[in-house]
């Protein structure tokens, strides 16, 4: 076994840690595993390498950067009005009492969105969601404001620096927070709803959490890495807002496709309940038409769904359940009828929610690979 061999593969490693989830039981991913067996020949030294990985699981995050290193941004948008950008280091009373005075908090409802990991203010889907949502103020003549929580600093870092990103979720909801707070001081009946994807779903439930003012919040397959089956962790709870609704569509799947060989954990979001409503589409992993060579493509697919749920009102409504309630690495492939009926997406909160009892609020739908999506 040449040097070179043993560098690629302690490479190999190296590049996992980062997707690893702290204090977790999830093992590395099986691939990596038999690569590391059939070029080592399972000698001693492999196992020694796999075991060093493996104890590499139970680190825990690091302190989070402050918000000075992070520098986050939250810009407003509202038909009518110039946009208006709040950066990181404005005080939280002053610019909500300026926000008040030039109407961007004299409406119905004000939506936050943010990001998750490797994505920036600049990032389509964010900008796609505003203008959808703004095109519905129009037509439905709905006073809203819209505000994009972008957080690069944080979060668009490099790909070795996952946990760090996981870690700065905390501070960017802190910050998000303080504004919250503010803005329903002169604005008691403004309802505030907030929509995240991915490690922006824990985002948004950390600034509910703190501020107790979120009326929604909507979690597009949040970050499952770091978060779940972790002691005190910053994840979504279904007390973070009134209503908090989960679509899961990258949890634990014992499949692997090509694009995850290199990867040590398969799944980015998670299968475990956390909102007042879960939906599991597909049930919530292995989305069709997404996967082979396309990494996180389930992941990213809860961000399609949802758009594709703004415009097409009723067409995610179902009445089916899981059958029981899934672990992280346990998924329920199995669905029952309901008494009760829920919709997935953007007009979830319009439907009564079911008593939480075993899976009563875990929906099950069944999607196509591609739009239209049922």
């Amino acid at each position: 076994m040449t040097t070179k061999i043993v560098k690629f593969i302690s490479l190999l490693v190296s590049l996992s840690i980062i997707f690893t989830t702290a204090r977790s039981t999830v093992l590395i991913n099986p691939l990596l595993q038999k690569l590391a067996d059939k070029i080592l020949n399972k000698t001693e030294e492999a196992n020694e390498l796999i075991d060093e990985f493996n104890a590499l699981l139970n680190f825990s995050l690091p302190d989070p950067w402050n918000i000075e290193t992070i520098k986050p941004t939250l810009t407003f948008y509202q038909i009518g009005n110039k946009n208006f950008e709040v950066l990181y280091d404005f005080d939280p009373k002053k610019t909500v009492a300026h926000l008040n005075s030039i109407g961007f908090l004299h409406v119905q409802q004000l939506i936050l969105i943010t990001h998750g990991f490797h994505n920036n203010f600049d990032t389509d889907w964010l900008h796609d969601y505003k203008d959808v949502i703004l095109n519905i103020t129009a037509s439905q003549k709905i006073p809203q404001t819209v505000a994009i929580l972008g957080w690069g600093g944080g979060a668009d870092i490099l790909v070795f620096r996952y946990r760090q990103a996981a870690a700065n979720v905390l501070t960017v909801g802190q910050w998000l927070a303080k504004f919250v707070i503010e803005i329903k001081k002169v604005q008691s009946n403004l309802r505030v709803y907030g929509i995240g994807h991915s490690l922006g779903a824990h985002v948004m439930g950390v600034a509910g959490r703190i501020s107790k003012n979120f009326d929604r919040i909507t979690g597009l397959d949040p970050a499952g890495p770091c978060f779940e089956k972790v002691e005190n962790s910053e994840t979504l709870r279904p007390s973070d807002a009134k209503f908090v609704d989960v679509i899961h569509t990258d949890g634990y799947d014992s499949r692997l496709d090509p694009s995850e060989w290199f990867f040590p954990v398969n799944h980015y979001g998670s299968l475990i309940p956390i909102g007042s409503v879960d939906f599991y589409p597909n049930y919530g992993y292995h989305q069709p038409g997404a996967g082979t060579f396309t990494v996180a493509g389930s992941h990213l697919r809860s961000l399609d769904l949802f758009l594709w749920s703004m415009t097409n009102r009723n067409r995610f409504v179902t009445d089916l359940i899981l059958t029981k309630v899934p672990d992280f690495d346990d998924p329920v492939t199995e669905n029952k009828p309901s008494s009760y009926r829920a919709e997935m997406g953007f007009f979830s909160d319009r439907w009564p929610i079911p008593p939480r009892n075993e899976s009563n609020t875990l929906f099950y739908l069944k999607t196509n690979k591609n739009e239209p999506w049922v």
